[in-house]
């Protein structure tokens, strides 16, 4: 029970809902001030499970009684206990480049990440690819990201985590298991240049590939792993994935959706293009 008597410093800092957010706030201010110049907006956090995916941006999905508006970035809880803090800066990140596209770029809909994003994402030190991992394709659906070694991304989480204060205080314990291990690449190439010397960008060729886990002893990794990495194994409760029996399929040039069992073989009637899969 709120006690009105409590001195209100005291309580807001008790107060577990905000612990939970306080971490993702201050990572957020950090990064827009490094990254952004402190031009995006503020947003509203909320944390959400949906399986395979680590967080989503929502533009303006929320307005208030005087007519103002804010848009979204979701988390997902669910993933936090078996991940390291670096992957839950990436994601953050991650849309917080859809967030600056936004508001001062040409997005092309809420499902595709075009040439404007993925120069932006290289800009801040994330490599887009499709397959998460060097040699995907940097445009397209359902894009994934990996860190390159030497971008302003590596160097910011390194700043941010090589203390003691910056932690997240609380994990979901029905925790899913990591989708990834995040990949740092090695690259001659800063910034935009990757993608404006390149004439295939989606050939962009990276050496000294490094999994995280296989990245021990480096400074880039002090305070990488969050507190849940070193509680008890009771702890955590291993969520049980639901076995998946409907697939989705899209038409690549018209977009229509339909839901059916695997390995359908469909052709769109409007526009005679074969339905892709897209789980």
């Amino acid at each position: 029970m709120y006690n009105a008597n409590i001195n209100q410093t005291t309580y807001i800092v008790m107060n577990p809902t905000n612990e939970l957010y306080a971490p993702l706030i201050e990572a957020y201010n950090h990064f827009n001030s490094a990254l952004f110049e402190n031009k995006l907006p503020n947003v509203i956090f909320t944390l959400q499970r949906k399986k395979g995916v680590l967080g989503f941006f929502s533009a303006k999905r929320w307005g208030n009684t005087k007519g103002n508006y804010c848009s979204e970035i979701a988390i997902n809880p669910a993933y936090f206990a078996n991940s390291r803090m670096i992957e839950v800066l990436q994601t953050l990140v991650h849309e917080m480049v859809h967030c600056w596209q936004f508001c001062y770029g040409k997005p092309n809909n809420v499902h595709y990440h075009n040439m404007e994003w993925a120069k932006k994402m290289i800009s801040v030190g994330l490599m887009p690819s499709t397959t998460g991992e060097p040699g995907g394709k940097i445009t397209g659906k359902g894009m994934s990201d990996f860190i390159i070694k030497d971008g302003k991304f590596m160097s910011l989480v390194t700043e941010l985590l090589g203390g003691d204060n910056f932690h997240l205080m609380w994990v979901d314990r029905y925790s899913l298991p990591k989708l990834f291990d995040p990949v740092i690449a090695d690259t001659a190439l800063n910034d935009t240049q990757l993608v404006e010397q390149t004439g295939n960008p989606d050939s962009i060729e990276f050496e000294n590939i490094e999994y995280l886990s296989d990245y021990e002893g480096q400074e880039t990794t002090v305070a990488s792993e969050i507190a849940a990495q070193n509680l008890p194994e009771t702890f955590l409760i291993q969520e049980v994935a639901k076995k998946q029996t409907r697939t989705r399929y899209i038409c690549p040039n018209c977009e229509t959706k339909l839901y059916g069992k695997m390995h359908l073989n469909i052709v769109c009637g409007d526009c005679n293009n074969r339905f892709i899969s897209d789980n």
